[in-house]
Formats: structure tokens, C-alpha cells, sequence
């Protein structure tokens, strides 16, 4: 059921969803690459699209 994240380009903010136009931001899901890090998927509330900005955090 989950579909892979598409990946997007955060130029100088990002609040609105390219697919469903929802303004109100995103919530975050994170995605274990290795032990020590993980990648930060975007999450549309409305729509449930997800999107990959290409971020990485270390735990």
C-alpha cells in the first residue's frame, strides 16, 4: 500500500502539496537506512502523498 515517496525540491519553502494543493504543511515519516541513519519522508495530511526532499538525520 505504500507507495514510494516522489521526490521533490525544496527551493525556499515548502508548505503546500504539488498534488492536492493542501496548504497547511506536511507531517513526517522516517525511513531507517542503517543503523545510524534514517531518511525523512514528507507526508501530505489531505492526500497522503509522500515525498522525498532527499533529507538525511542521524540518531
Amino acid at each position: 500500500m505504500n507507495k514510494k515517496p516522489v521526490s521533490i525540491k525544496v527551493e525556499e519553502e515548502l508548505h503546500r502539496c504539488p498534488q492536492c494543493g493542501y496548504e497547511d504543511g506536511f507531517h513526517t515519516s522516517f525511513v531507517r537506512i542503517d543503523q545510524r541513519r534514517c531518511r525523512i519522508i514528507l507526508i501530505c495530511p489531505s492526500c497522503h502523498a509522500r515525498y522525498d526532499p532527499d533529507w538525511v538525520t542521524e540518531l
